[in-house]
């Protein structure tokens, strides 16, 4: 296993306690918008990389559960530099994966049930229907693994590395500038930024067993098949984040410079948000029910109807600045 130390293990933790919910920065946030006649319902999780825990808030902005990452057990001092959030509906559990440290599956007393360590994680991190989990990391070297997919045992059982399948002419199809936190642990040269090689920063799996990732250094996503082959890149698409499929198959994706979420498929990109409220870096790109998408931009959370209009508008953090990367990397729409 290249990509993993030895002491990698995924972990069945039964009742180990992952600290209790630290106390709240702020018991609410401020909404900017709200049409609720054009929202899609559910509240809304995302990771607060500053407060290093999991919040959970309500259409009004009120913090309705909260849980601590700040524990020595999730080694989270990274934890903005690209943590992940997934929400699991079938036991109401999130997923997290905390960059250069792990992740970790909790419940709602905060309880730690699930956990694979390794140093090669960020990003995202995806449970799979068949009970494995597909992730990526971003701080990657020529000599690592875009994506990764492990058993509940911490086995590797299938993995993709982009060294021999990219160009490195590629990376000069950027315009405008990228994201540029600082190095830390993990990061590997290449890609033209400096800053991880392909840095993969999504992995889809679809229906049909293929998976797409996401490459922000190329300006590429990678249609990938089971077998390892590339069936298909889509792009160029500036510093690309987030991307997935729309019902009429068309792809869909956040891109940079113009700060933007389009569609793109046969013929022109079609913009999907053209942000006139300027809010950045767009980093999530969830598709909700009834067509609305749930979108994070650095300081804001946002809800978008498919016509592009903002109905919901969360501002979670003010004043970030140079470090708005500090802010929102990821949120979930969590629908009981």
């Amino acid at each position: 296993m290249p990509a993993f130390s030895r002491t990698s293990a995924f972990l069945l933790i039964g009742g180990l306690a992952a600290a209790a919910a630290a106390p709240a920065a702020a018991q609410s946030y401020k909404v900017v918008t709200a049409v609720p006649a054009k929202m899609s319902g559910g509240t809304t999780a995302f990771i607060d990389a500053a407060g290093k825990r999991v919040v959970e808030i309500d259409a009004a902005g009120k913090i309705v559960w909260q849980c601590s990452l700040a524990a020595p057990q999730f080694k989270s001092d990274e934890i903005q530099r690209a943590a992940d959030l997934e929400w699991i509906k079938a036991d109401d559990t999130f997923l997290v994966a905390i960059p250069f440290s792990g992740i970790f599956r909790i419940d709602r007393k905060c309880n730690v049930v699930w956990r694979y360590q390794t140093s090669k994680i960020s990003h995202d991190a995806d449970l799979l229907p068949n009970g494995n989990v597909l992730h990526t990391y971003g701080w990657d070297t020529p000599d690592d693994m875009q994506a990764v997919e492990i058993n509940p045992a911490g086995k590797i059982v299938w993995s993709w590395r982009a060294r021999g399948h990219v160009q490195a002419k590629w990376t000069a199809d950027g315009k405008g500038g990228g994201d540029q936190p600082k190095r830390g642990p993990g990061s590997g040269q290449g890609g033209g930024r400096g800053e991880g090689f392909a840095h993969a920063n999504a992995v889809v799996r679809l229906p049909d067993g293929d998976t797409l990732v996401s490459m922000r250094n190329f300006h590429r996503v990678a249609r990938v098949s089971p077998d390892g082959s590339v069936k298909q890149f889509y792009g160029p698409i500036n510093y690309v984040h987030e991307p997935g499929f729309l019902p009429d198959g068309s792809l869909i994706a956040a891109q940079r410079a113009p700060m933007i979420v389009a569609a793109y498929g046969r013929g022109p990109r079609r913009v999907i948000f053209a942000n006139e409220i300027d809010i950045k870096p767009i980093r999530t790109v969830e598709q909700l029910a009834g067509g609305n998408f749930l979108l994070t931009g650095g300081e804001d959370l946002v809800e978008i109807d498919r016509s592009g209009e903002v109905v919901w508008r969360v501002k979670i953090f003010s004043g970030l600045g140079v470090r708005i990367r500090d802010g929102l990397y990821k949120a979930v729409r969590v629908t009981k």
